[in-house]
């Protein structure tokens, strides 16, 4: 539970400070396709894993989605909640919901913080919630294999990060359904971790 604990002084703490105001266009443009994918196959009720304050969330209603934000920490869903969005509070290894419950699932660097020892536990957990056959869009830093505690940003405690190479990310995927798409991207800087975006369908 140290993980766990930290992880929510932190994310408390940001969203207090406010300090997420924007997704980047990277993010926007990877959801931008998943919402094409969905709306092709006329999935509608989604799930944000890790939501944060909830700007994907916004977006997601904004398309006419039926959506539902999760998050580890209160006060991000309080965030979510004052923006007039539905959302819960809750962990990615115990959702707060019925199996089967959602067409989609959407998760944004949120396994960049699960330990690779619970990863198995974590994404059996996410395809759960989601129908026989329905997609997974999840998103993670990645790029070489490492777990640690960097001690970046002026926020504590500090992060722990879990970080798998692109051979090993797709393979642990692969694991839990079909990865139907796989992306890496780079920054723009000489930052030596890269995006890893996947979409992955859910066993029928």
């Amino acid at each position: 539970m140290g993980l766990d604990a930290d992880l929510i002084a932190y994310y408390e703490a940001e969203a207090l400070a406010e300090r997420r105001v924007d997704q980047g266009e990277l993010r926007v443009r990877l959801r931008q396709a998943f919402v094409r994918r969905l709306l092709q196959e006329r999935r509608h009720r989604v799930v944000d894993v890790g939501a944060g304050p909830g700007l994907d969330v916004v977006g997601w209603q904004q398309d006419g989605f039926d959506v539902v934000g999760v998050d580890l920490a209160l006060a991000n869903v309080e965030v979510m909640h004052r923006r007039g969005l539905s959302a819960v509070v809750g962990s990615l290894y115990q959702l707060p919901f019925r199996s089967s419950t959602f067409d989609a699932l959407w998760s944004m660097s949120t396994f960049v913080h699960v330990p690779h020892d619970r990863f198995d536990e974590a994404i059996a957990e996410l395809v759960r919630v989601v129908q026989p056959g329905g997609l997974l869009g999840i998103g993670t830093w990645g790029g070489l294999d490492y777990e640690g505690t960097p001690t970046f940003g002026d926020l504590r405690p500090y992060r722990f990060f879990s970080l798998a190479s692109h051979h090993r990310w797709r393979a642990m995927l692969g694991q839990h359904g079909d990865v139907e798409l796989f992306e890496t991207h780079q920054p723009g800087d000489d930052h030596a971790w890269e995006y890893q975006f996947a979409v992955l369908r859910a066993p029928r």
